[in-house]
């Protein structure tokens, strides 16, 4: 028989809880500096409580890709599955600190693309082309944003994010089940 995906409740504070998910943050950040997407150095951690806000979510990214917020609930999670959803979230971080750079092809190849300074263009085709770019990166649908940080995070980290358990939750390397399509 199944289990249910239960919300999980803290046992620690959020300062309590930071100083649990600190370390690897800042570990698995690290990877993906280390490894070229120098501009999530500045990506920073924040804890609240409000984040987890269903029975699965523990940690979101904002879109200027500055900010990874985690609920103190994270702090309660296996040590896999909290690298895992970080790697997932600094994907995210990447994608909207590297706008229309990465991106995932129809089949589920991870392209990333050159990017190209505006006053390089050399005709108007040039910029044409990179509006339209930009325009096609904006208007993905939410699946194509989660597994675009998914395969972000494998990228960086050389590990694919699978999915496991009754929450769907991420996981590295076991549990291989893809993020399936409408999971919030």
């Amino acid at each position: 028989m199944a289990t249910s995906c239960q919300k999980i409740r803290a046992s620690l504070n959020s300062d309590e809880a930071f100083a649990v998910i600190e370390p690897y943050f800042i570990a698995v950040r690290d990877v993906f500096v280390q490894k070229g997407a120098t501009k999530v150095g500045k990506t920073e951690l924040e804890i609240a409580p409000w984040v987890h806000d269903s029975p699965r979510h523990f940690a979101a990214t904002e879109e200027s890709g500055l900010s990874i917020v985690a609920a103190p609930e994270f702090a309660e999670l296996p040590e896999e599955t909290v690298l895992a959803i970080l790697a997932h979230e600094l994907g995210h971080a990447t994608d909207f600190l590297y706008p229309s750079t990465y991106v995932v092809v129809d089949d589920g190849e991870l392209v990333k693309l050159p990017t190209v300074p505006r006053r390089a263009f050399k005709d108007k085709h040039e910029v044409q082309a990179n509006v339209a770019r930009s325009m096609q990166w904006k208007d993905r649908d939410k699946d194509q944003v989660e597994r675009t940080a998914d395969a972000i995070a494998e990228l960086f980290t050389g590990r694919a994010i699978g999915y496991a358990g009754p929450c769907e939750l991420q996981v590295f390397d076991r549990g291989l089940r893809p993020r399936r399509r409408g999971l919030r």
